[in-house]
């Protein structure tokens, strides 16, 4: 008996653990699992009811009530726009976001000084999306009620530094605008850095909103400290390659001047701008500073010193044409240099060749002897010309001067008779560009030129006719706010002349073509002779107006309407305009222009047109 109670009771208990275990299994699956589900599904609205069919919808986010950079930022902070027209994948994720984006909206809204934003949310199981909107008003903007921006230290009284104080973003009355506090921060370390304040610190830098007055108090303070000084350029040549006195003649700076990151810059622009190296490296580190004085290294390797030219092109006013070249980089350590260039093209061909001596400033001036033999063939010239003569180039200021001797022998035909003229010319040519660096003129956004041009002989002096013919061409371009630009030019020329036959057509003035007058044949306007052909005139005036509009990075539309004539004693102006297509490529605008003629000669007739090159 006893030994069957004592088979018995463990039986039973054992019975009695595995119910209860069932039991709490069942317990533990019901706070585990069923309990949140029922919570959640307490806790929803009507439109957030969540079925499995939900898990397979788009999100669409809607954002109402702000545009522009606010609606921009917004985007940046809200989480739940990146999942905008993407598969909602988590329910739960999806509430989540959407409970928090209010708050993430108020917070992107705040840089722009708006503190009592109210946002509406909505949380939205449509049939074939899910939707959250928000509706956002944003009520008035904080206004400045103190302010405190102060500009210590030794550059205090700079232009630079002066500009920045004078600014009346932070001024008692203005609307709080954190971006531009934070834009003003950014300048002065710019700055600083750029003109070699490097101890330079924010001392204060605050900005504290009270929400019961609804007033900000606005506290920058910046402390520029002492300023550093350029000390000793030294440059070194990876192979001896121009000798030092003329590599000198490179370096503007005095040892020591005042820190200006610029004039560095421009140093090592002027280097790599010659023909001679490759590589410009400069070196001018605060670590290496004595006494706030910090030497300059410049590190320079070499060029190739034999560069060849080639091309192929086509072109509406010169047809398929070839060049070929070769250019001496570097002749002997005085940097000397040399040319030689051929051309072939449907209308004609030519050839140059030069020799270059630079002078006291080596990057901008140099006595050069030249050779020119050219041939043309058009429907508006007709000639042969050698040339062989020499030029004179500086620099002042923004003005390049070119003063220049040539002797020509032109023959050419007029009215199908041949004729050979002989002229020693004398020429001047003053030419300013602004700006003056190469690569912001290129694809100029705001710039002039103006080029004033003398050149004439005299009869006896090696020459078969006198004349003078001054010269004036200008242009001006002006971008505006919206990135639309307007482009003026004109240029106008006149001859005073002993015996016009004996001016030889390359001197005569003619106009028409890609760059002059559109919707007219290459120099087709001009005097014609008797069997209709352009010979050329006396003077020459000619206008253009072009407004470019932009559609993407690099393109835009181009409207232009161009006036002139060549001629000989009243001018019948002729009119062309048309639309355009640009490419602001690497190397220049890419210009591709309709124009259609208005007067003369093929009036209402439309030409194609195609250039390359620099806006100035």
């Amino acid at each position: 008996m006893a030994g069957n109670r004592h088979n018995c009771c463990p039986a039973s208990f054992q019975a009695i653990l595995i119910s209860r275990w069932l039991l709490a299994k069942r317990w533990i699956i019901y706070a585990l699992v069923v309990l949140p589900a029922l919570l959640t599904l307490s806790a929803a609205t009507p439109q957030e009811t969540l079925t499995n069919s939900t898990l397979k919808k788009d999100l669409r986010v809607v954002i109402r009530g702000i545009d522009g950079i606010e609606l921009t930022n917004v985007h940046g902070f809200l989480n739940i726009w990146e999942f905008n027209a993407k598969l909602v994948e988590s329910v739960p994720r999806l509430r989540y976001m959407h409970k928090k984006a209010p708050e993430q909206i108020q917070a992107a809204l705040r840089p722009f000084g708006y503190y009592r934003a109210v946002i509406k949310s909505e949380l939205a199981d449509l049939e074939k999306y899910w939707q959250v909107a928000y509706d956002v008003s944003v009520n008035d903007r904080v206004p400045v009620a103190s302010s405190e921006f102060r500009i210590s230290g030794d550059g205090s009284e700079l232009p630079e530094f002066r500009e920045l104080q004078e600014l009346d973003y932070f001024d008692p009355g203005q609307l709080l605008d954190q971006q531009a506090y934070e834009e003003v921060k950014r300048q002065l370390q710019t700055v600083a850095t750029r003109l070699g304040f490097f101890e330079a610190e924010l001392k204060k830098n605050e900005i504290l909103v009270n929400l019961d007055s609804y007033t900000a108090h606005v506290a920058l303070v910046f402390e520029t400290g002492p300023r550093y000084k350029i000390g000793a350029v030294t440059l070194e040549q990876d192979r001896k390659w121009l000798n030092a006195e003329l590599l000198s003649r490179f370096v503007e700076l005095e040892n020591p001047q005042e820190y200006d990151a610029r004039e560095l810059q421009t140093l090592q622009s002027d280097l790599s701008g010659t023909q001679y190296y490759r590589d410009v490296r400069i070196n001018a580190s605060v670590d290496e500073a004595a006494e706030r004085v910090i030497p300059v290294e410049v590190d320079l390797t070499h060029l190739n010193p034999r560069q060849y030219v080639y091309g192929i092109g086509y072109g509406t006013d010169t047809g398929a044409r070839v060049r070929l070249g070769l250019t001496g980089r570097r002749i002997n350590d005085r940097g000397h240099q040399y040319s030689a260039e051929g051309r072939l093209s449907e209308i004609g061909y030519g050839a140059v060749a030069s020799y270059t001596v630079p002078t006291l400033d080596p990057r901008t001036d140099y006595w050069r002897l030249r050779f020119g033999l050219d041939r043309e063939k058009s429907d508006s010239r007709n000639y042969r010309a050698f040339s062989l003569g020499g030029e004179f180039r500086y620099r002042q200021g923004l003005w390049f001067k070119t003063y220049a001797l040539d002797y020509q022998v032109e023959e050419f035909f007029v009215d199908g008779e041949s004729s050979v003229t002989n002229l020693l010319m004398p020429s001047v040519d003053w030419t300013r560009v602004s700006p003056k660096q190469l690569d912001k003129r290129i694809n100029a956004v705001n710039g002039s030129s103006l080029q004033l041009s003398l050149r004439g002989a005299s009869a006896g002096l090696l020459s078969d006719t006198s004349f003078v013919q001054p010269m004036l061409f200008a242009k001006k371009i002006k971008t505006f706010g919206n990135r639309h630009r307007v482009l003026a030019r004109l240029g106008v020329g006149t001859t005073w002349v002993e015996d016009f036959d004996k001016l030889p057509t390359s001197l005569r003035y003619f106009t028409g073509g890609d760059r002059t007058v559109r919707g007219y044949s290459f120099e087709a306007i001009a005097p014609l002779d008797s069997q209709a052909n352009a010979v050329g005139g006396r003077h020459l005036i000619e206008s253009s107006v072009e407004y470019e509009i932009p559609f993407r990075e690099r393109l835009s539309w181009a409207l232009f309407a161009d006036a002139g004539d060549a001629f000989d004693s009243t001018p019948e102006y002729r009119l062309g305009a048309g639309v355009g297509l640009r490419w602001q490529s690497p190397v220049g605008p890419v210009r591709i222009d309709l124009g259609r003629s208005f007067d003369g000669p093929g009036e209402g007739n439309f030409h194609l047109h195609f250039s390359l090159g620099p806006d100035l």
